[in-house]
């Protein structure tokens, strides 16, 4: 019995382990549009334009976190 809840135990902290890798990427993600979003500024761009990229980055760093699997 004991063996069992062992493997339960490590399976969950694998799973953690997992979404802590989707969450990091998210934050990654997130950084490197805010890093964008500043070069753009600083380029001399109209700040719709650059409201527009970081909007456009944001998107697609939710569509890469949706397709984070927890599994992987």
């Amino acid at each position: 019995m004991r063996v069992i809840g062992a493997i339960a135990v490590l399976a969950i902290v694998a799973l953690a382990g997992c979404s802590n890798r989707c969450d990091y990427a998210q934050v990654e993600c997130q950084y490197e549009c805010k890093r964008t979003y500043q070069v753009c500024e600083l380029h001399g761009n109209d700040e719709w334009y650059c409201h527009n990229q970081i909007g456009e980055c944001w998107s697609n760093c939710a569509a890469t976190r949706a397709g984070c699997h927890s599994f992987l």
